[in-house]
């Protein structure tokens, strides 16, 4: 089966391949088998509650992200579209129950998600949203939600990679001399620009798993999050591509981050309650639950002290 994604499909269909379920936990292992909808969010008597006093409007905690084929992030419910799903959302619903409020997704094309952060459209953007040297100019960073690495994905019978399997070492200088797709915007972009080895093809609306099955690109190099959901058919709703494979374990590891803007006089307030939330959610297990639901849990996790 081929898929029509973008970072926006990827963070757009798409955006830690390799996601390992734990196991023995009886609710865990439920949520997972089911695929559903299930709330991850603690609902005990007397649960620690965050103030929301940096919101633009009060009471509602309005994030910017591009639900446009936007799985596992945040993306219309293929049962019901009227119902946005995916690991974000149900991030942002746990901290909106924290904080007392509603939580709402300002739907914005990802390439156009910092200026509208700047222009106050809504409190802050989480879309598999990284740090980088030209987001620190104008933007506040939380702490990590999520640590990933890049993932490499080659044609099942691609000779050239027969050599390697999922726990091989895989590197940039593997990759020159080859012409490597991935989504306009994302970390992956970059990392492959500084190899001049490397071809890189730049997908602004179809990710490039198709060109990929194709042959029209030799490999991917994108967000081990999004080849989890559509290549390994991860998490809810996903779909196992056949014709495709990751290989070699993630590298470049990066975390994926809440941004605030910096103009906004109310951002480190509201930054300050959005890390307590954090926080919270890291240590009663909210986020594990959550990752597990989504096939994304490993072993990375612990290293932003999630438990």
């Amino acid at each position: 089966m081929m898929y029509k994604l973008t970072r926006r499909k990827l963070l757009k269909q798409a955006r830690q391949a390799g996601g390992v379920i734990a196991v023995g936990a009886s609710l865990e292992s439920l949520l997972v088998a089911c695929g559903g909808n299930i709330s991850t969010t603690s609902n005990a008597p007397g649960a620690t509650s965050v103030a929301s006093k940096g919101l633009l409007v009060p009471d509602k905690l309005q994030w910017g992200a591009d639900f446009t084929s936007g799985a596992p992030y945040v993306f219309k419910d293929p049962a019901n579209p009227n119902n946005l799903v995916g690991f974000e959302v149900e991030v942002a619903n746990a901290i909106a129950k924290l904080m007392g409020i509603t939580q709402h997704q300002v739907e914005t094309d990802y390439n156009k998600l910092e200026a509208a952060l700047q222009a106050n459209q809504f409190d802050m953007i989480m879309n598999g949203w990284e740090i980088t040297e030209d987001r620190k100019k104008t933007e506040l960073f939380s702490v990590p939600y999520y640590h990933y690495g890049q993932q490499t994905v080659v044609r099942k019978d691609d000779e050239r990679f027969a050599k390697f399997n999922d726990t091989s070492d895989v590197s940039l200088t593997d990759l020159e001399g080859y012409t490597v797709g991935t989504g306009a915007g994302y970390k992956a972009a970059d990392i492959l620009g500084t190899d001049t080895k490397i071809k890189t093809k730049l997908y602004d609306t179809d990710l490039p798993f198709d060109d990929l099955a194709q042959k029209k690109i030799d490999a991917v190099l994108i967000d081990q999050p999004a080849v989890a959901y559509y290549v390994l058919g991860a998490g809810p709703g996903g779909t196992k591509n056949p014709d495709l494979r990751p290989i070699g374990k993630p590298f470049k590891a990066d975390d994926y981050v809440v941004g605030f803007n910096k103009q906004n006089p109310n951002a480190q307030t509201l930054l300050n309650e959005i890390n307590q939330a954090f926080d919270i959610l890291k240590k009663d297990g909210t986020l594990h639950r959550i990752y597990v639901k989504w096939s994304m849990w490993n072993d990375l996790q612990a290293q932003i002290g999630i438990v």
